[in-house]
């Protein structure tokens, strides 16, 4: 039987993964920018769930790459934003790629660089995309974050780790969208800088549909629950160092895991904390080649 999910290499190592051949995500290698990002991201009513920098101010906030993984000070580097003394996460190579009946996956080689040529982290890199019932989505981030050659310090700052920047029609501000956590708070006041176990951004997609995307933190990545960075124009992510730093010594890596639940409707805490206990209670699905 032929696999139904697919990753399939495109130009410049860019990997289309497709469901019954129609793309539903995107894996981009930014190697003409400054690091590798997914997008678009295909919700279940047919329209694209995230867009690429902020809708009104697409100059200062261009580094919002739909849904990306940067940190704003890694050994004092700042691998966030878009600027002249930016360090850059340069795809190399693609080491892995799986199709099968539910779910496609790739591996990723990235080397995490600094404007002066250093190169303070490796990354194996996996992603991986699962069809649900009714055109629902999960995407799942695993990194393994390595130090070479000296120990790397993941300094205190709420840029980082896990970020998504929510289609426009999508956000609070702009399309009537709603930003809700596990604990059940909603808003931006009552969630911003609070511990959660996940966080969930929902709107409208079309005059009659909305769809919403979850971000769900791992507990294995230490610190949780994390706090939250979330913002009414749009913008959710998941802190990995927000009040303490996160130190990765010598030679050794740091293993951490999100997952993106792309869904239907706007945010029901039933479903979507069955969905975070599945990843919770899950192991981590290395790319099989």
């Amino acid at each position: 039987m032929l696999p139904r999910v697919q990753a399939i290499p495109m130009q410049n190592e860019d990997v289309s993964f497709r469901i019954s051949d129609i793309e539903r995500l995107r894996y981009n290698t930014g190697l003409t920018m400054l690091r590798p990002y997914l997008f678009p991201v295909i919700g279940p009513g047919g329209r694209m769930a995230t867009r690429m920098g902020h809708p009104h101010d697409p100059v200062t906030h261009r580094h919002h790459y739909s849904l990306w993984v940067a940190h704003a000070n890694v050994g004092g580097v700042d691998f966030w934003a878009d600027h002249g003394l930016t360090g850059r996460q340069v795809h190399t190579s693609i080491l892995a790629i799986e199709d099968g009946d539910g779910t496609a996956a790739i591996a990723l080689d990235i080397a995490w660089r600094t404007p002066d040529g250093r190169t303070p982290l490796r990354e194996t890199r996996t992603y991986r995309m699962d069809a649900l019932p009714g055109g629902e989505l999960l995407v799942e981030v695993s990194l393994e974050l390595t130090a070479p050659e000296a120990g790397v310090t993941f300094g205190a700052t709420p840029f980082g780790l896990a970020a998504v920047r929510m289609a426009k029609t999508m956000s609070v501000a702009d399309g009537g969208g709603t930003i809700t956590n596990s604990e059940g708070a909603e808003g931006e006041e009552a969630i911003l800088w609070k511990p959660a176990r996940w966080c969930d951004y929902s709107g409208p997609v079309t005059d009659y549909a909305v769809n919403g995307v979850s971000l769900f933190s791992h507990p294995a990545n230490g610190s949780h629950p994390c706090d939250w960075h979330v913002r009414s124009d749009g913008w959710m992510g998941a802190c990995l160092s927000r009040e303490a730093e996160r130190v990765v010594p010598a030679g050794t890596s740091l293993p951490l895991r999100y997952a993106y639940y792309v869904h239907a409707g706007p945010c029901d805490f039933v479903r979507i904390e069955g969905r975070f206990g599945a990843f919770e209670d899950s192991a981590f699905r290395p790319c099989q080649h």
